[in-house]
């Protein structure tokens, strides 16, 4: 028995060999017959397309998922014969309320304020959390083709890249993937960041994506794992485990000055670079090692994602998502694992420690996703591609993110491409860069410096005056880029309708009374107050919608932004280059145009399921003496 499964897996790798040789495609060496059964599919193999759904125990259906579920529309099957085979299992689903058009939150059903009116009620007790995840939308550092590609003929020179205060690695990722195939030149990326947690784990996920060992495709899925899901197939938690021992086997080695230092190879010619003081390595040495059992740390993550106190808050969000979107959604609240809906996940038998805590406590915040931080139209269209309906939010995205993973390991192995770890308070790192101490950039100069908010916890000056003097002067191109989350002289709560509260309600409701036949039709929802999930919806997306270029300019002032600027030879830009001013606005926006112009499917995909950060704003500084375009 043994030997013929040896022999179907022989087989099957050669198939794909031919099969990719047969569209043209270029393939990896030998490492692409080799499979280190870390891949999401119950047999340890990778999923490159929707697979059916109908599954039983630790059985599933081999063949492609055709035909969609009518009803739910987040399913697919084979055949009919499979279909009705799983209709006791899947019924469950498939007839939840979340899926009816009617669904309304249960406050509205109990007649009673919802908890999240009432801020000093429904909070759960205190717990570790660390921003795994982010809530701001990848974004390509370098823009070439508006930046040193604009108009020249000659070949892109070699790039420096730094992330001051970035522990995620989304922004890394997009910048690389958008290089040109053909890029000649030399690469340098230092990524910065003071929680020794995200430091870590960053190093583990580039390490497992990076380097010689399981193909590029098995390497990126299982890393979509290690990025968003509570647990791993088993052989992904054994390897995981492996490289955790390679890496840190040296610890004690560098004790002795307090300093851990790492050089790691990849597929091609770069390498990972990491340094960090000891004393940080300890607590992720005690998440990745630590021995709780997936029971318990589901039952941790249950206790956060589905907590009881939390109903009204959780409702609230799903009330402004389509049917299938909150059904997926909820699914991955109790699952925890990013995949597609139909997949059998039986073979996730171990914990991802690199998201507990060491005593197995589920350490992402309560309120976020997954899906915060992407664009969901294109999500969508990464999963359309692999088979999958765009009502599978969770299934989309587990594409999305293995495709942008698999590149980016792709132009690592092709490029020239070095990325440097480092886990230092951003103003000592200045400092220590602008004396050269920093190996592989002695020179003191970026071509781009992504700033994160820096801005709002050292203000912008401090920022400046770190930062500044490490701009490459020679690069007429060479950016600086912040930006701020909390400009406003009176920071909103955490939930909107608190903040706009009767203000808002008045507003409204003069404005819907301009609007013929509107305030008739708006009764209702204004007889509920914010009650209403309509008017929450509402309420929520105002900051979309308001025109605060008067507010931020005020900010701007306080700052002293441009007399801050010019004391280090920098200017605030007035037409960006890199990143818009704002989200939802193109980076080419006529200077006149303040407020995003999107049709209400593109506001739901940024802003309402993906999440997006409503009022921040971003800044570009450049030398003194660049002209736009010159």
């Amino acid at each position: 028995m043994a030997t013929k499964a040896w022999f179907h897996a022989v087989v099957t790798g050669f198939r794909k060999l031919r099969d990719l040789k047969d569209r043209g495609d270029k393939f990896e060496t030998l490492e692409s017959l080799m499979s280190f059964r870390m891949g999401s599919a119950p047999n340890g193999g990778t999923v490159s397309h929707l697979m059916c759904g109908n599954s039983s125990g630790w059985k599933s259906c081999p063949e492609r998922g055709l035909n969609i579920c009518p009803h739910c529309r987040l399913i697919k099957y084979c055949s009919e014969k499979c279909k009705n085979q799983h209709w006791a299992k899947h019924r469950f689903h498939c007839m939840h309320p979340y899926l009816s058009d009617t669904w309304e939150p249960s406050w509205i059903a109990d007649r009673r304020d919802p908890a999240f009116l009432h801020p000093s009620t429904g909070m759960t007790l205190f717990r570790q959390t660390v921003d795994f995840w982010g809530d701001l939308p990848a974004i390509d550092c370098f823009q070439l083709a508006n930046n040193e590609g604009y108009n020249n003929a000659e070949p892109l020179p070699d790039l420096k890249l730094c992330f001051a205060a970035s522990g995620n690695l989304r922004n890394l990722i997009r910048t690389i993937n958008a290089l040109p195939v053909d890029y000649t030149g030399y690469c340098d990326v230092l990524l910065n960041e003071t929680d020794p947690i995200l430091v870590n784990r960053n190093l583990l996920i580039l390490f497992v994506l990076l380097s010689p060992g399981p193909s590029i495709e098995e390497a990126a899925e299982f890393c979509v794992h290690l990025v968003y899901s509570a647990a791993l197939p088993a052989a992904g938690a054994d390897y995981l485990q492996r490289c955790v021992n390679f890496i840190y086997a040296c610890r004690g080695e560098f004790e002795a000055d307090l300093s851990f230092r790492r050089c790691l190879g990849t597929r091609g010619e770069g390498h990972v670079y990491c340094v960090q003081p000891s004393a940080g390595v300890k607590r992720p040495l005690e998440m990745f090692h630590s021995n709780y059992t997936l029971s318990a740390a589901v039952q941790s993550m249950k206790e956060t994602t589905l907590a009881a106190d939390r109903l009204d808050f959780r409702e609230k969000s799903l009330a402004k998502l389509k049917p299938a979107h909150r059904m997926a959604s909820q699914r991955f609240r109790e699952s925890g694992i990013l995949a597609p809906f139909s997949l059998n996940t039986n073979n996730f038998t171990q914990p991802n420690r690199l998201l507990f805590s060491p005593q197995g406590t589920w350490m992402v915040p309560e309120d976020a996703n997954a899906l915060f931080g992407w664009d969901l139209g294109v999500v969508r269209n990464s999963g359309i591609k692999h088979g999958t309906s765009p009502e599978d939010i969770s299934g989309c995205l587990f594409f999305h993110v293995k495709n942008e993973l698999r590149d980016f390991a792709r132009r690592v192995k092709e490029l020239k491409i070095d990325i440097h770890l480092t886990s230092f308070a951003p103003t000592i790192l200045a400092k220590g860069i602008a004396i050269g101490a920093m190996p592989g950039f002695e020179d003191a100069s970026f071509d781009r410096i992504s700033t994160s908010n820096l801005v709002d916890s050292i203000g912008l000056r401090a920022c400046l005056s770190d930062w500044g003097p490490l701009l490459n002067r020679e690069n007429k191109f060479a950016t600086l880029l912040a930006h701020t989350k909390s400009w406003h002289s009176q920071p909103p709560p955490p939930h909107a309708a608190q903040h706009w509260g009767p203000r808002a309600m008045k507003l409204l409701e003069a404005k819907c009374h301009t609007v013929p036949g509107l305030d008739v039709k708006m009764k209702t929802v204004f007889a509920q107050g914010l009650r209403s999930p309509a008017l929450c919806r509402i309420v929520d997306s105002l900051s979309a919608f308001h025109d605060n270029e008067p507010e931020f300019q005020e900010y701007l002032n306080d700052q002293n932004a441009e007399r801050s600027a010019a004391a280090f030879d920098l200017r605030l830009r007035s037409t960006h280059r890199v990143h818009p001013k704002r989200l939802g606005m193109p980076l080419n926006a006529p200077k006149w145009q303040r407020l995003p112009d999107l049709s209400s499917n593109e506001f739901y995909d940024l802003f309402i399921i993906g999440g997006a950060n409503l009022p921040v704003r971003f800044l570009e500084f450049e030398g003194i003496g660049r002209t736009e375009y010159d």
